[in-house]
């Protein structure tokens, strides 16, 4: 094996184990689940993969050679080293900036927020820790009782002022707020019945929970790349699991009840 071949391989194996602790990183702490995929985690392994196992390698593949020696050589090696360590931070820096920060209930809709849209919002680190410990932070967008205040507020929301980035209208994901987001999810019955092709989807989704869907609530969770269903417990108001189905099939459901 040539010398040029054994340097790639070297590069190739630290950066290897260098993009592994990332991808711990952004899979279990930046884009937990179910976070990952809906919310840009792949786009942002994809943005890091390309720096650090495409560019720095091969420039070294492309350099390397003994007979410059080793003085021209060791330059080389660390230039490479800088120009892969720069695009690597800045590769970094622009997937954390992009991660999942925080999630906020509104307009019967879970919305997952960046930190750009967080910032929009008016909410402060120290705000976040204050509604949730949780990772991402979950916030419960409350509206007045008052049905013209109510009113006002829905129709900002229609032009433009939205109630997901109304961080003065925040509060915690209390049981109480979790029972009153149940309460206003849809129904997987109802699902099934106006979809029948998530039928057989929504049936695995019920053997695998062990739940009644009499106990259930749908909603959709809308991320920057995919709209999710959450399950929660209208019971208790817990959170468990996402199921594989579209917000257009969870508004068909409607249809199926009387009034509709």
């Amino acid at each position: 094996m040539s010398e040029r071949i054994k340097a790639f391989l070297i590069h190739l194996g630290i950066s290897l184990v260098i993009l592994a602790g990332l991808l711990y990183v952004i899979v279990f702490i930046w884009y937990p689940p179910p976070y990952f995929a809906a919310d840009g985690g792949w786009q942002g392994i994809q943005i890091i993969a390309g720096v650090d196992i495409v560019l720095g390698p091969l420039l070294t593949l492309a350099v390397y050679n003994p007979g410059k020696g080793m003085d021209r050589l060791r330059r080389d090696l660390i230039t490479i080293g800088v120009i892969q360590i720069s695009a690597l931070l800045a590769g970094v820096w622009v997937v954390e900036g992009q991660r999942t920060r925080m999630v906020v209930y509104a307009n019967n809709r879970f919305v997952s927020l960046s930190e750009a849209q967080i910032r929009e919002s008016g909410v402060t680190a120290e705000t976040m820790k204050a509604l949730s410990t949780q990772n991402p932070p979950l916030a419960y967008v409350a509206l007045p009782d008052d049905p013209v205040e109510r009113g006002k507020l829905v129709m900002a929301n229609m032009g433009g002022k939205l109630l997901f980035k109304r961080g003065d209208l925040y509060q915690p994901l209390t049981t109480e707020n979790r029972l009153k987001i149940a309460a206003e999810g849809f129904d997987l019955d109802d699902v099934a019945t106006a979809v029948p092709n998530r039928a057989t989807t929504i049936k695995k989704f019920l053997d695998g929970i062990d739940r009644p869907s009499s106990e259930l609530s749908a909603l959709p969770l809308y991320c920057r790349y995919d709209v999710l269903t959450l399950v929660m417990d209208r019971i208790t108001g817990e959170i468990l699991d996402t199921v594989n189905i579209a917000h257009e099939e969870l508004i068909a459901s409607l249809t199926v009840r009387p009034g509709s």
